[in-house]
């Protein structure tokens, strides 16, 4: 392969080197030429070209020194055959998670985790893509999957450097994988087979020894956990407009005027509209605008009733003038042929899109290897709050729970270095939604600026003080909109959002209700994956002094804090309840300060601050190598058949861990007993049986706390 200098080479040179590697370059369309569908070879007839290379004078027309390409710098190649049987894997990393999983959990399955030394370039729009030669006697197949992992085998097309993406980032081969520096590698078998597992299960040219891939059906209908049609919109939206054409005939025979067609156009986009969900996952960007993307928008309606008016004096009228059948049950729509020939618009996105669609039907499922290789979690706040997560803050009416979120919420917003003596790694616009004693939040907010001396005029802190039902996608949607238009006001996505109280935005709900419950995580989640925000619930305890409500609460949260402090005393408490990503179970300590707000009025607020004593007493966890030295004696004692135990009745035979760690350790019994609680939990500790023949059971060492 001649010597080939990137920074310097024109769009011959670039085409050149590809050819030179033996793959079928070819000129591909920018996105000023067709903004939909822009990811396509720029000839009229490339599919001629998907078995054998192009012939030399067929590329000198294209890139050649008077080529009618020369000048272009978007171009690509086909995959499969005419390519010498290379294929290519498309990761679609930054919009799917389930990709990154499934093509690192191969690595670490297959090739102890390393990375495979073969050309991968990062695409346009954030995306990888590498490169494989097929073995002999293999094909590869071409398939699109709903985890972001697409296979471009034969007759494929991926667009290459140096192309300019829409994004105006243009695609760029990895530093040390570049096609010039380095052979294609020959796919291994193992590739190949789970290549051919996936498309079997996805759907796609397999070639696995069962034959052909197992396509499923696409169900007639699907609805959203809102009720929201998500599949069957265009069947759907075919049926709403034939219905009310015909009505409109029986009413009166006379065919509506265009002003009357353009306001039959907006109500039925509106009923529509709110009938139906987009399947495209995109921050901030409204339901309509995304239908419209997907060809299921406005514009396929104006189609519809378009086609359905110019049928006015013949099948409208035919139909307007039959009898009308016994009133039923509404029928739910279906994907039988569209009403009475109405003509069904293809308006499908395009195959090679960076869209990624979802549907909400499929469940991701990670094995080992994919949990082990999940992104590590990004603090908000170090230690006890990671980003783009959801949890709450619980306590009794009076504790102090709201006052501590809000103070939690100013710092972030106002972009103080830490809270709590606890890092901030995020600043940035906070969003607090309370319509629950808001008549006081300005001199909360004065006596928190007083109390710290830092200026609030200028904070990013947004509240939102109406009634919002949580249940109601609508009512939902209007708090989506509500933050978008934050977004747009700050230029910022908004690093947290609180929902003080939970109960208030739940009307009507049954707290203990799974179902109920469920929906409303789910709101909550709809938020936190549309902005990338942390979403923080403050809710009351039960007379038992649990969160109160279903358990879905203490499943869904990645943290929870306990709030508790008696109504006379100054000093409380806030316990870490859970915390998935790290060490929970300490208590820390705060107090509630009276603070004058600086009116005239000599109005006073409380304002929550941790205390300046150490709060890590003897009723503290040890530290971690205390910790590490207590796990070591329990596998000790494990090891010699003689293991501690966390049952108190076996504190008679000496063998009750929490007794155990108190004298050892100086740790109180109390802090023992939550400390082997956790770590059975979390997987540190198991409960096993030791000597079958005695029947000694007592905890074992399974995991560490590294």
């Amino acid at each position: 392969m001649h010597q080939f200098d990137p920074d310097f080479a024109d769009p011959t040179e670039w085409a050149r080197m590809y050819r030179d590697a033996g793959l079928q370059v070819v000129p591909a369309m920018t996105p000023s030429e067709n903004r939909t569908q822009w990811k396509r070879p720029a000839l009229p007839k490339w599919r001629a070209l998907e078995h054998e290379l192009a012939p030399d004078l067929t590329f000198e027309r294209w890139y050649g020194e008077q080529g009618e390409h020369a000048r272009r710098n978007n171009m690509g190649m086909i995959t499969g055959q005419c390519s010498g049987n290379v294929f290519m894997i498309d990761l679609d990393l930054h919009k799917n998670p389930a990709a990154a999983t499934w093509w690192d959990g191969l690595l670490a399955l297959h090739n102890m985790g390393g990375d495979i030394e073969t050309p991968r370039q990062t695409t346009g729009g954030g995306g990888k893509q590498i490169l494989f030669q097929a073995p002999a006697g293999w094909t590869p197949p071409t398939c699109k999957t709903s985890i972001g992992v697409d296979i471009r085998g034969q007759g494929g097309f991926a667009m290459l450097p140096p192309s300019m993406h829409e994004s105006g980032t243009p695609y760029k081969w990895d530093a040390g994988l570049e096609p010039w520096d380095m052979e294609i590698m020959e796919a291994p078998r193992w590739l190949c087979d789970e290549i051919d597992a996936l498309a079997k299960k996805y759907g796609g040219g397999s070639t696995t020894a069962s034959g052909p891939a197992e396509k499923t059906q696409t169900p007639e209908m699907a609805k959203n956990e809102f009720g929201r049609i998500i599949d069957g919109r265009e069947e759907y939206m075919t049926r709403m407009v034939w219905g009310r054409v015909v009505d409109e005939y029986r009413q009166c025979p006379i065919k509506p005027s265009k002003a009357d067609e353009d306001d039959i156009l907006r109500k039925l986009f509106t009923k529509y509209e709110t009938a139906t969900k987009s399947r495209i996952i995109e921050r901030g960007t409204p339901n309509h605008i995304l239908l419209e993307r997907e060809g299921r928008g406005i514009s396929l309606l104006r189609q519809k009733l378009k086609h359905a008016f110019e049928q006015w004096d013949e099948k409208v009228r035919r139909h307007a003038e039959a009898p009308l059948p016994p009133r039923e049950a509404p029928a739910q729509p279906s994907r039988a042929p569209a009403a009475d020939g109405i003509e069904k618009f293809d308006a499908n996105p395009s195959e090679d899109g960076d869209e990624f669609i979802y549907n909400p039907n499929d469940l991701e499922v990670l094995d080992m290897q994919g949990i082990l290789t999940l992104p590590d979690p990004t603090w908000l706040v170090e230690g006890i709050i990671i980003e783009n997560a959801l949890g709450f803050i619980f306590g009794a009416p009076g504790c102090g729970k709201s006052f501590i979120a809000l103070g939690q919420a100013l710092s972030l917003a106002s972009g103080q270095a830490d809270w709590w003596n606890r890092k901030i790694t995020r600043n940035g616009p906070v969003v607090y939604i309370s319509s629950e004693g808001v008549g006081d939040m300005k001199f909360r907010i004065r006596a928190w600026q007083r109390a710290t001396g830092i200026a609030i005029e200028e904070v990013p802190f947004y509240l939102i003080r109406q009634s919002i039902n949580f249940m109601d996608e609508k009512d939902v949607e209007r708090l989506m909109r509500a933050v978008q238009s934050i977004v747009d006001k700050t230029g910022e996505f908004p690093v947290a959002v609180y929902v003080d109280t939970v109960s208030r935005v739940l009307p009507g709900a049954d707290e203990n209700l799974q179902k109920d419950m469920t929906l409303f995580i789910r709101a909550c989640d709809m938020v936190r994956e549309t902005f990338s925000a942390t979403v923080t619930g403050i809710h009351h305890t039960s007379r038992a002094g649990n969160m109160r409500g279903s358990t879905v609460f203490d499943g869904a949260g990645d943290f929870l804090f306990h709030i508790e402090r008696e109504k006379s005393e100054q000093i409380g408490y806030m316990t870490a309840h859970k915390i998935k990503a790290a060490q929970d179970g300490w208590k820390q300590a705060f107090e509630m300060i009276e603070q004058s707000v600086g009116d005239i009025k000599g109005t006073t607020s409380l304002f929550a601050r941790a205390c300046d004593e150490p709060t890590r007493d003897k009723g503290a966890w040890p530290d971690k190598a205390t910790c590490r030295t207590i796990l070591e004696a329990i596998g000790s004692a494990w090891n010699i058949g003689k293991p501690w135990s966390s049952m108190p009745q076996s504190r008679k035979q000496g063998r009750y861990a929490s007794s155990i760690i108190k004298q050892q350790f100086d740790v109180v019994e109390k802090t023992a007993e939550l400390m082997i609680q956790t770590w059975l939990q979390n997987g540190v500790l198991s409960y096993e049986m030791r000597d079958k023949g005695t029947k000694m059971q007592g905890l074992k060492v399974t995991g560490s706390i590294d």
